[in-house]
């Protein structure tokens, strides 16, 4: 596999000026690898090209393990339904192409970033950036193994870039894996800057929130609410103000303080997004070019759209009623809601739209560390103050101390919260997950679910090819 990852990050595509311009890697030859200052920019690039999942597959797979699984949405046309509907129904196998797919992206991703670990100190050019560079590339590489241990538990840890066909390496404990993701954000956090030179690059705040999100996964609550407390105290982000929360996705707001790390998008061929075209209702009629509507529609399930304040600002994200292309009004009905979170591209073509996506934003850090404070000492003033600090920017009313009898009590509205703030943002499945709640509700769903289906199984391609690894239990 190695040796395949290789042979496409020579012939893949980076950016050189812009996070999303590309540059085809045809100057190097084998006398000049790694040479130049220019080199390493350019490899550090090329891991940030697959880290931040570009490209179809990435969108779609990603979002449809992290929200058909859960009480959000649903699939019910096109040629993808073939696919959900096994992760819907929790019939899903280890041959399942998206399991597949997200494994081998990830570790080629983590490959990239080891080859800049491994080759970026011994090329000769200005210290300080060096530093930054690898610092960058080691944020890359535990962002990658953070999504593997998302979908899939501990995998095996791989740190260099010097392999061999027959290599095959084991699976890490689960101590040792989240030792070294821990190990490595924190070490990261020390060296990378507050503010971000290029768009869409590591941070200081970026390491910190990553490392808040691994800790509030893994249970880890005193360590969430501190390491939370760091994010807040770098005074570098803030909830967006804004008339409507909904605004807060708008295109010409991208470059806001509440999103802390980003997965640019540009409208063009691969490097964009095609979350619309894929929720758009049949025969939409788009407010500016026009754009690909596919058979495949996400829609939303109305208990979760049903359960919003109707005074909710968030609630106006969803798209409920409109024309389609003959001037027939449609009105969506039962189950058929769709999140419109991320709005049209006006003047962009095809499927390929330029909205970048948020992958963790400060709102989530305020959450996160009311969810860990609440854990810690159950519902206090601060861990309310928290939550209403969201809640007002949507309009909503404030929540009181004395509403909440219980840690359990408020532990079930964070959840609740947590879901009208981060829809279609790919963090359901992980949040039904920490509250226990996951395997519940799917067989309230009529689901036959079984616990051991909060992890996915390994890709069974990689169980064939390496016999060192172990299948996750219950999966043959």
């Amino acid at each position: 596999m190695k040796k395949l990852l290789y042979i496409l990050l020579m012939i893949g595509a980076a950016a050189c000026d812009k996070p999303l311009e590309e540059e085809v890697y045809s100057s190097f030859g084998p006398n000049n690898f790694f040479k130049t200052a220019d080199d390493a920019e350019a490899l550090l690039n090329a891991a940030y090209a697959l880290e931040q999942k570009q490209g179809t597959d990435g969108f779609r797979n990603i979002l449809v393990m992290a929200e058909v699984t859960t009480d959000l949405l649903i699939i019910r046309e096109g040629g993808l339904r073939g696919l959900a509907q096994p992760l819907e129904d929790f019939t899903w196998n280890a041959s399942h192409e998206f399991f597949d797919t997200a494994w081998t992206r990830y570790y080629a991703a983590i490959y990239r970033a080891n080859l800049v670990i491994d080759n970026v100190p011994n090329i000769d050019f200005d210290p300080e950036r060096k530093k930054q560079i690898v610092a960058e590339a080691r944020f890359l590489r535990a962002s990658g193994y953070i999504s593997l241990y998302d979908l899939f538990g501990p995998t095996p840890l791989i740190t260099n870039s010097i392999s061999s066909s027959e290599d095959r390496p084991a699976r890490a404990g689960k101590e040792e894996f989240v030792k070294f993701v821990t190990d490595e954000l924190s070490a990261v956090a020390d060296i990378l800057p507050v503010t971000a030179k290029q768009y869409g690059r590591a941070t200081k705040g970026a390491a910190l929130a990553f490392l808040t999100k691994f800790y509030l996964n893994n249970k880890d609550w005193q360590k969430t609410s501190e390491t939370a407390q760091k994010v807040i105290d770098l005074n570098a982000y803030s909830l967006f103000n804004s008339a409507n929360r909904t605004d807060l996705f708008k295109l010409a707001n991208e470059k806001n303080s509440e999103f802390i790390y980003v997965r640019p998008h540009v409208a063009q061929p691969g490097l964009g997004t095609n979350y619309l075209p894929h929720a758009a209702p049949p025969n939409y009629k788009y407010k500016g070019a026009t754009k690909a509507n596919y058979a495949t529609q996400l829609k939303t399930l109305s208990g979760f759209y049903d359960s919003f304040d109707p005074k909710d600002q968030r609630r106006e994200a969803f798209l409920t009623e409109y024309d389609d292309l003959s001037g027939k009004h449609i009105v969506l009905g039962q189950d058929d809601k769709r999140s419109f979170k991320f709005e049209e591209d006006l003047p962009a073509t095809g499927a390929d739209l330029g909205n970048d996506f948020p992958v963790i934003r400060y709102a989530d850090i305020l959450l996160s560390k009311a969810e860990a404070l609440n854990e810690l000492q159950g519902p206090t003033a601060a861990a309310i103050d928290l939550i209403n600090q969201v809640r007002t920017k949507a309009g909503v009313a404030a929540l009181s101390v004395s509403a909440f009898a219980t840690k359990e009590a408020l532990r079930a509205h964070i959840l609740k919260e947590r879901g009208w703030e981060f829809f279609t943002e790919e963090l359901r499945r992980q949040d039904l997950i920490r509250h226990g709640k996951f395997i519940e509700l799917a067989k309230g769903r009529g689901k036959t679910a079984f616990d051991y289906q909060v992890l996915y199984p390994l890709p069974q391609s990689e169980i064939d090819r390496n016999p060192s690894l172990k299948q996750n239990d219950g999966y043959k």
